[in-house]
């Protein structure tokens, strides 16, 4: 009785010592960028001014090709999620400028997370970028 009990831990750990995979990083597909800009679009709901919305839209676009250029970039992926998140820094705080109040850049930053939880999922790298 005891090895066939033993075999099957053996099949069950080699199972998923194969499944277990390294949290490397990859470029993801092209789509990404475009996905990441539309979730990070701020809605008509918290009722932004257009040159702020302007402003927002417009640093989430270069945010995102900065995004893509680190990950296509060369470099270990130490070193890219070092450079991702001082761009994330860079990138909340020209939002925080451009938003000026707390309460705004908070109901913004709500609705970015439930915009972005679906591509934690479809994006390894999403989980990264928020």
């Amino acid at each position: 009785m005891k090895k066939p009990l033993n075999y099957l831990c053996f099949i069950v750990f080699a199972f998923i010592s194969l499944t277990i995979q390294a949290q490397d990083i990859k470029l993801p597909s092209p789509d990404f960028s475009k996905d990441l800009v539309s979730a990070l679009k701020p809605s008509k709901d918290l009722g932004l001014s257009s040159g702020v919305s302007t402003a927002v839209e417009k640093e989430n676009k270069s945010f995102a090709s900065d995004i893509v250029g680190i990950m296509s970039g060369s470099g270990d992926d130490a070193s890219k999620k070092l450079k991702i998140n001082d761009r994330k820094k860079q990138r909340d705080g020209v939002i925080g400028k451009a938003f000026g109040s707390d309460t705004a850049l908070q109901s913004y930053k709500k609705d970015i997370k439930k915009q972005i939880a679906p591509f934690k999922r479809k994006y390894k790298l999403a989980s990264l970028v928020l």
